[in-house]
Parts: structure tokens; C-alpha cells; sequence
């Protein structure tokens, strides 16, 4: 049980993390129930096709990254696109998250006259998730619960505060749903829920308990969509009504990460609440880096295993690997946050959907553990929702 209740929480902790922030960002040209019907329909998806990856992971001797699962069971060609995609993913959600953990602690400085340079405060970042991970995993999966345990403790009180300001005859309901508008999110949407990197670490975690994997990735991505929707809900109603210029601002992709912020902080009121906003976007963030991190610095030991024997010089070097590149697109990449958030969207489609289902069709197994995996109408809309979101992206490129 405890175990179960840890991979619970390394799910929940992964997911809910930037989204916290992009999410409202994103959602509000759209207004509180398109929002909520496409978060809703998001997560269900996000959940099932998890089912295919988690039935993959079942029927081999123990937990595979992407890459390895693609070779098992598919042959050399799957396993190079399954490592290029996974990392690409990793990758991206990574200088994510560095990101915007520097914006938010940042601005966060500057609301005390504290001014740090955003490459330094970068670098500083990049140097504690880089300790971090040096950790055992069993430390680094109870820090995580710590965090995510405060996380979940400081998100109630800054909520009930917004919701307490928010001006029930004024509320952005339905605002732009036009198509371009609906398409421009889903991506974003679906990131958000991006549990999916941690598949093999759960698998080698709970062992062969079926049911176990199931309730763990049921309850650990329902707790962030119950997060995603009470939160961004909270936060655009009580934006729309203290400050409409702001809220038009956010709905045309105006203002950046350190900004909402800010602006949420200001709803709350009291000092003591503002600064329970500012922990409360910390602690997000946080939460997904160490999820992420884990996710990308355990694959990349995976494939040093024979060529770095020695434990702490693989874990050295993978971490290396893995943080360097993510730092580079944090500092880089202008606008980094929503940018490069979209970017991993198509990729997490890629390896969230496509590449499992395929992986279970060319191994031809017939002894599913899960038996959702046989429903025709569920595949197809997943493959649908996974086609329409790559197609969008490669259409917004060029």
C-alpha cells in the first residue's frame, strides 16, 4: 500500500507542475466551460491510453524506457524512434520547467528588491536539480511526496481566497470557441497531463501488479485534473473580475509566466496569502522537475548500463546529459514557456499514443490484462485526438 501510495504520488507530482500556470495562461481566450469540458475530456484520454504503455510494460521481465519497449517489441527501427521521441519530450518539458521555476522565483525576488540576473538564477537551478538527482531513488520518491504533500496543503488556502474575490454576476463563461482558438490550447492541455515518461520506473516500482498500476495512474492523474479544474477555474473567474486589461492580456498571449504570478498574488490580498501563491507555483514546478528528471536521467542509465558500470559515474553522466541541453533551451529560447510547451505536446502524442497502441498491435498479444484496450470506438478517437494534435502543431510551424 505505502508503495502504491508513493507511485500515486510521483504520477500526480510529475503532472501537476507548469501547467499550474500555463493552463490559466492558455485557457483564458476560451472562458470557464470550454475550458472545463476540454480538461475533462483531456485527462480521460491522457489516463486510457496510459493503459496501453502500463499492458506493454506487463508483459516484459521488467520496467522498459520507451526505446528499450520499442526494440522488445517491435525491432531496431521502433527503438530509434521511441528514444528520439522520449527524449526530445523529456527534453522539452525539462527547459519547461526550468523556465519557468526561474521566471516565478525571479519575480518572486524582485516583489523583495532582490534583482538577479535570469541566466544566473537559470544556472542556479540547473545546479540544485543536477544534486538532486545524484539522490537513491527511494529519497528522491520521498522528497517528492513531501513537496507534493505541501503542494497540495498550500493550493487549498490561495483557491479558497480567489474564490472568495470572485465577482459571481461577472464571469468570462464563454469567451473566443472558435476553432483556431480551441486548437491552439489542446496541445497545451494535454502536456499538462504528462505522466506518461514515468512508465518503467512505476513498473519496476509495484512489480507486476496489474491492478495496482491501474488505481495507481487512475487516482494519480484524477488528483491533477481535479487540481487543473478547480484551479484554473478560481483563477480566471477572479482575474476577470479584478482586472479585465490583465485578463485580455493573458487571453492574446501577452504577459509572461513571472507576471501571472504576480497578478495572482495581488488578487489574494493578504501578504500571507501572496506568499502562499508564490510556494504554491514553486512547488509546482518543482514537483514535475524531479518527476521529469528521474524519468530522463533513469532512461539515459538504462542505455550507459553496459558502458558506464560503475552506479554513481552512470548517474554522474546521465544527469550531465540530461540537464545541459534543457538548460541551453531555458536560456535561449525567447519565450521558452508556451513555445517549447507546445512543441512537447506533438511529441507526448507521439509517444503517450501512437507508438504504445502500434507497439501492442505488432506484438500481437492476446492475454490483455486490460480489457478497455480492446474497445475499437476508444482507439479510434485516441488515434484521432493524437493525429489532430501533431497536424495542428505542423500546421502552427508553418
Amino acid at each position: 500500500m505505502q508503495k502504491q501510495i508513493g507511485a500515486i504520488f510521483l504520477i500526480a507530482g510529475t503532472c501537476i507542475g507548469s501547467g499550474v500556470i500555463a493552463l490559466p495562461m492558455v485557457l483564458a481566450k476560451l472562458g470557464i466551460i470550454p475550458s472545463l469540458l476540454i480538461m475533462i475530456v483531456t485527462w480521460s484520454l491522457a489516463y486510457y491510453t496510459s493503459l496501453f504503455s502500463v499492458e506493454l510494460n506487463l508483459h516484459s521481465e521488467k520496467g522498459l524506457p520507451l526505446g528499450a519497449m520499442c526494440k522488445v517489441f517491435s525491432g531496431k527501427y521502433a527503438e530509434i524512434v521511441g528514444n528520439t521521441s522520449l527524449k526530445l519530450l523529456l527534453y522539452a518539458l525539462l527547459s519547461v520547467y526550468i523556465h519557468g521555476e526561474s521566471s516565478v522565483i525571479g519575480k518572486l525576488l524582485e516583489t523583495h528588491s532582490i534583482f538577479c540576473d535570469p541566466i544566473v538564477m537559470s544556472t542556479i537551478l540547473a545546479v540544485v536539480i543536477f544534486l538532486l538527482l545524484q539522490l537513491p531513488f527511494h529519497i528522491v520518491d520521498k522528497i517528492n511526496r513531501i513537496s507534493f504533500l505541501l503542494l497540495i496543503g498550500i493550493f487549498s488556502i490561495p483557491l479558497f481566497a480567489l474564490i472568495v474575490s470572485i465577482d459571481w454576476f461577472q464571469l468570462p463563461m464563454v469567451q473566443d470557441v472558435s476553432a483556431n482558438s480551441i486548437t491552439s490550447v489542446i496541445s497545451i492541455v494535454f502536456t499538462s497531463f504528462g505522466f506518461q515518461v514515468i512508465f518503467h520506473t512505476l513498473r519496476d516500482y509495484l512489480g507486476k501488479d496489474s491492478k495496482g498500476l491501474k488505481r495507481a495512474f487512475l487516482f494519480g492523474s484524477m488528483i491533477p485534473a481535479v487540481v487543473y479544474i478547480l484551479w484554473t477555474c478560481g483563477v480566471l473567474s477572479a482575474m476577470y473580475g479584478s482586472n479585465m486589461d490583465f485578463y485580455h492580456r493573458m487571453a492574446t498571449d501577452g504577459v509572461g509566466v513571472g507576471e501571472v504570478i504576480n497578478e495572482l498574488s495581488k488578487i489574494a490580498g493578504l501578504p500571507q496569502l501572496q506568499m502562499l501563491v508564490w510556494w504554491l507555483s514553486i512547488f509546482a514546478i518543482f514537483t514535475s522537475i524531479l518527476g521529469v528528471g528521474v524519468g530522463l536521467v533513469g532512461s539515459f542509465n538504462t542505455m550507459f548500463e553496459k558502458i558506464v558500470p560503475v552506479v554513481w559515474k552512470r548517474n554522474i553522466t546521465s544527469t550531465l546529459i540530461a540537464i545541459l541541453p534543457s538548460y541551453l533551451v531555458a536560456i535561449l529560447v525567447p519565450n521558452a514557456f508556451i513555445r517549447v510547451f507546445k512543441f512537447a505536446g506533438a511529441i507526448l502524442t507521439l509517444i503517450a499514443i501512437l507508438l504504445p497502441m502500434y507497439l501492442l498491435w505488432a506484438s500481437k498479444i492476446k492475454d490483455l490484462n486490460y480489457k478497455e484496450l480492446k474497445n475499437k470506438l476508444l482507439i479510434l478517437l485516441s488515434l484521432l485526438f493524437a493525429i489532430g494534435i501533431i497536424v495542428i502543431e505542423i500546421c502552427g510551424v508553418m
